[in-house]
């Protein structure tokens, strides 16, 4: 029968990795990275935005007219139909 023999258990344990520590301007660097990158976003977003509502805006106001045509003749229907009721319940026989 063999005999156990020791062993040094250090070897099988994972050393940890060492913690790089950064400076807070090293951070500071970092952080105002990610903000230029948001603000640069945010700002191409914005202009087109404003690209969109010019390339549209003609189509926008027509439809808008033609909307507001729909509605004007749709009340003048209303009013005349409600006037015509109107004298035929009033006619007396």
């Amino acid at each position: 029968m063999l005999k156990p023999k020791l062993t040094n258990l250090s070897a099988f344990v994972e050393k940890p990795k060492p913690v790089i520590i950064k400076s807070k301007r090293q951070i500071q660097y970092d952080v105002n990275y990610y903000m230029n990158i948001a603000l640069f976003l945010i700002i191409i977003t914005g202009f087109l935005v404003l690209y969109f509502r010019h390339k549209y805006k003609k189509e926008r106001e027509l439809e808008a007219k033609q909307t507001l045509m729909k509605f004007d003749d749709f009340m003048n229907d209303h009013i005349i139909h409600s006037m015509l009721n109107g004298q035929n319940n009033n006619v007396s026989y």
